[in-house]
């Protein structure tokens, strides 16, 4: 007979099995999601952070993409010509399509978050072509980069779904 696995039906569940597990080995993951319907948008790429539970639960504790700052004309802006980027968290970001995680060590970690922290405070323009700014891909090939991870060429010209897929393959 096959071993019952309870599964957490709760929050408080939840929250008592990330609180009480004895290791949590942090990941960082790098996500791409295709665009959903048919709107002609060239999805997404983002990274995430999170740890691994001694009980195998998987935890996104932040995830990060870059975008055009204020939504609406400033994403049709993006197209043509640089605007205002910022890094954010937004609810799409919690389905993706493609995944590359990485363990790092502790020194992979604390770069990774570098990179981060240097584009929270000082967001480069975006441009959706990364043409004269930064697009998504970008963000997450300089985190890659900057924890030693093979990172391919030009991750501001292809679709984002390409470009983790292609950098999961390389790593």
């Amino acid at each position: 007979m096959a071993a019952m696995i309870a599964f957490p039906v709760s929050a408080q569940d939840l929250f008592d099995l990330y609180q009480n597990s004895v290791s949590k080995a942090p990941f960082v993951a790098f996500l791409a999601r295709n665009s959903p319907g048919a709107t002609g948008a060239p999805g997404h790429s983002f990274v995430g952070f999170g740890v691994e539970l001694d009980n195998g639960l998987t935890v996104y504790e932040n995830l990060l993409g870059f975008h055009p700052k204020g939504g609406g004309y400033e994403v049709v802006k993006a197209v043509f010509s640089s605007t205002s980027g910022e890094l954010k968290s937004v609810i799409e970001d919690v389905a993706w399509d493609v995944e590359l995680r990485v363990y790092p060590s502790d020194s992979q970690f604390q770069s990774a978050k570098s990179v981060v922290q240097t584009w929270m405070s000082d967001a480069p323009k975006y441009n959706l072509f990364a043409e004269n700014g930064k697009n998504c891909s970008v963000f997450a090939s300089e985190v890659a980069a900057a924890m030693g991870l093979n990172v391919p060429d030009g991750p501001g010209s292809k679709l984002p779904i390409t470009f983790i897929s292609e950098m999961k393959d390389i790593n």
